[in-house]
């Protein structure tokens, strides 16, 4: 979630016609990131598109227990609440966003996204039964899609 917020507020908020809304909740959420756990975004912020930048910054989140903080998963909520009411092109849909989870068995099946999206993501998931994923359809139109 975290992460998302992150891509999300990074593209449309560090626009110069960026809504101050959208400005405002993302430097926000930035702010309480880099005061509060030591993390930088700067690398995110530059290629927003990279799966790998998104996959280390996930990992240093995950390190330093950002998921954990409640005031920015506040925050980054209020970030994805913007960027949805102000710039829904950048908005990057997800179909299923498991984070912190801990089960017998998962079963995600038949998931669509529109749009730039993911089908599945799953951040510190725990299985005893193990994960089943099946029919996951991303349609990015013109944009990459990652499912």
């Amino acid at each position: 979630m975290v992460v998302a917020a992150v891509v999300a507020g990074a593209a449309a908020g560090l626009k110069e016609q960026a809504q101050s809304a959208v400005r405002d909740a993302y430097l926000g959420l930035k702010n309480l990131i880099v005061q509060r756990h030591g993390v930088e975004v700067g690398a995110v912020e530059r290629e927003t598109d990279s799966e790998a930048e998104q996959e280390s910054l996930r990992e240093v989140l995950a390190d330093a227990g950002v998921g954990e903080d409640a005031e920015v998963l506040g925050a980054a909520h209020e970030v994805v609440k913007a960027v949805r009411e102000h710039d829904a092109a950048a908005a990057r849909a997800v179909g299923v966003d498991l984070n912190d989870v801990d089960a017998e068995l998962i079963r995600i099946v038949n998931v669509k996204v529109r749009g730039v999206g993911t089908g599945v993501d799953l951040n510190h998931v725990r299985t005893r039964g193990g994960i089943v994923i099946e029919g996951i359809q991303v349609d990015g139109g013109n944009s990459p899609a990652h499912p």
